[in-house]
């Protein structure tokens, strides 16, 4: 084959080549531009991900639901509104009911005044129903160099709330050493995004269980009932009434929690006077801090699936009574590894000794959780050995959020809350550079890169001259 022939052939192959790749450029921006929805999320927390509580509430919008976006790029800046703007867009590619609507709080404030709206905010209206929400709202304090985005429990909740057709109360009791409300704030924020409303109730001064209580809260309870409280949480139970029940502390539990032992062995559980000791399991190497495992059961079901477990501190051990009572299932939710074992010197334990003490000590698994259901198989109460993993500074580890919630949406009738919701996202986080960092990144990103691009695309047309 001559000079001039093998020129020939080059220049097809090249034009071949070329329409060949002009070809698939143009099938894959077709294909692009049909899955324009498609997204993968390699963070490793799903951080770009709707939760699966999201994916329901949209699932069950039964109408169109406007959406109104109220910016102001010159106060918020550009990375917070971008933030929340892309959120509610990925709101709007999962349900075709969100009609967005985005607006500038400066250019048109007359639409703002409508709803008295001082600063962003984002407008939810559903017939006759609003849920405003702040900007300022969906943002919460992180470290020093960055912050946590709650735009997707926020937005989530108000969803929720908007749509919602009946509405709970919940009573926390108050007056034994419990904890107060002022330590359980996420706890009960999630509880009204989930349609509970909570109110302290001082059993002892009211004398009865208000007629509108859908459930009864005892959460860490120090001392023990009176007899009177006793009779009158019996007598509200007998009912329809249904109980929340998680344990405090007390080195003394085995002696003063005579009426609270006799409560919960009403309903097929008895409290083994033990604190669970797990040094397999555990957190922050602190085997009294456990990382349970989920038994078979509603609550735990999609947080099982998903690997999402709580983590729990000073867990109380608890066991099913020999035959449940008359009608009642009694049903475990968590329970610790076999080699875990449950200390029964709480004075000792107090002074950071626990050692295992055979023969005195309880033999692992321990169950800290149960469920009961009545003879109707309707939920009734949930006994909890624990109760720290419910405050304000460990309710956002791992699953102690969504356990918690599912378990008292799960007394509550909210089979459909029985989810796992939106995690607290830190964002963006600060990078501070010395100048001769930045100097070695001005140069790699303007001069180092370019040049390598340039004497690449030289030494090809070097070597496509010589053929």
């Amino acid at each position: 084959m001559n000079k001039k022939s093998k020129r020939i052939l080059h220049h097809t192959n090249t034009l071949v080549i070329a329409l060949a790749s002009i070809g698939l450029f143009v099938l894959l921006t077709l294909f692009l531009t049909k899955a324009s929805g498609f997204q993968l999320d390699l963070t490793a927390n799903k951080q770009y991900t709707l939760s699966d509580q999201t994916t329901t509430v949209l699932g069950k919008l039964p109408d169109h639901i406007k959406v109104e976006v109220f910016t102001n790029n010159e106060s918020d800046g550009e990375l917070v509104t971008r933030e929340i703007t892309d959120l509610v867009g990925e709101y709007a590619k999962k349900s075709s009911k969100l009609d967005v609507h985005t607006y500038s709080l400066v250019q048109q404030p007359e639409l703002a005044r409508q709803y008295n709206l001082s600063s962003s905010s984002i407008v939810l209206t559903y017939g006759e129903k609003t849920q405003t929400i702040a900007f300022q709202e969906m943002f919460g304090s992180g470290d020093s160099s960055s912050y946590t985005f709650l735009g997707e429990s926020k937005l989530t909740g108000a969803l929720n709330a908007l749509i919602a057709t009946e509405t709970h109360k919940a009573y926390v009791l108050a007056g034994h050493g419990e904890f107060p409300l002022s330590r359980l704030t996420r706890l009960t924020a999630g509880l009204k995004a989930d349609n509970t409303e909570v109110e302290e109730l001082q059993l002892y001064q009211a004398g009865a269980i208000p007629d509108d209580a859908d459930l009864l809260m005892i959460v860490a309870p120090e001392s023990d009932l009176s007899d009177e409280e006793l009779k009158l949480i019996e007598t509200y139970l007998d009912g329809k009434g249904k109980l929340f029940l998680s344990l405090g502390f007390n080195p003394d539990m085995k002696s003063d929690w005579k009426n609270i032992d006799a409560l919960m062995k009403k309903y097929g559980v008895t409290d083994r006077h033990a604190i669970a000791v797990d040094k397999t399991n555990t957190q922050l190497y602190d085997p009294l801090t456990v990382v349970p495992s989920y038994e078979n059961h509603a609550i735990t079901e999609k947080l099982r699936e998903s690997k999402i477990y709580p983590m729990t501190y000073l867990s109380v051990a608890l066991n099913a009574t020999a035959e449940a009572p008359e009608g009642m299932t009694v049903s475990p939710l968590l329970s610790t590894s076999a080699e875990s074992y449950g200390e029964t010197d709480l004075d000792g334990l107090l002074q950071s000794t626990s050692e295992y003490a055979e023969g005195k000590d309880l033999n692992g698994p321990l169950y800290l959780g149960y469920a009961v259901d009545d003879a109707d198989a309707n939920p009734k109460v949930v006994l909890l050995g624990t109760s720290f993993f419910l405050t304000d500074d460990q309710i956002a580890e791992q699953g102690n959020k969504d356990f918690a919630l599912n378990s008292i949406n799960y007394l509550s009738g909210n089979v459909s809350d029985l989810t796992i919701r939106a995690r607290e996202q830190q964002q963006y986080e600060t990078a501070y550079l010395t100048a001769p960092q930045a100097r070695y990144i001005l140069i790699g990103t303007m001069i180092v890169f370019p040049l390598l691009f340039v004497l690449a695309g030289v030494l090809l047309w070097w070597r496509r001259r010589r053929v």
